[in-house]
């Protein structure tokens, strides 16, 4: 092999991984877009607008809404998901991040919560940060999850 396909094969890559759509800005983003939904909607118009997925799944990305005892109430990626009470769930590190994501959106309104959780387009687990934001005016937040 010489240095002109090494070259072409390194090119290849850095621009595979800069065109890489699932990165913790566009989860944010996605983050910001469902909030926006409710803020422009209201709660129960983006919870359907959400379990529909369509614009919510970006890749991997996906996202969730949860109140705070742990009832899922929309989730882009997963239509078994709705109605579920998550609040003793724990990821695959045996970490009960739904309680963190609860915990970090009643104190300061938002944060992110690193979780060890099934991929879904991989379908294996993966390492993964949930980023969430509090409901404006309910006792729910809103998550993004972006796979590392």
């Amino acid at each position: 092999m010489n240095f002109t396909h090494v070259l072409a094969g390194v090119a290849l890559t850095v621009a595979a991984l800069a065109a890489r759509a699932e990165t913790p800005e566009a989860a944010k983003s996605l983050l910001d877009a469902a909030v926006g939904e409710v803020k422009a909607s209201n709660l129960d118009s983006a919870v359907k607008s959400i379990n529909a997925g369509g614009k919510w799944n970006k890749g991997s990305l996906y996202i969730v809404m949860v109140d705070f005892q742990g009832k899922m109430l929309a989730h882009s990626a997963n239509d078994k998901m709705p109605g579920k009470n998550m609040f003793e769930a724990k990821d695959a590190a045996g970490k009960p991040f739904v309680q963190e994501a609860i915990a970090a959106v009643k104190g300061p309104g938002a944060g992110a919560v690193d979780i060890r959780w099934p991929n879904p387009q991989t379908k294996q687990i993966a390492d993964a940060t949930m980023f969430v934001k509090r409901v404006p005016g309910q006792d729910a937040y809103v998550g993004s999850v972006v796979f590392k």
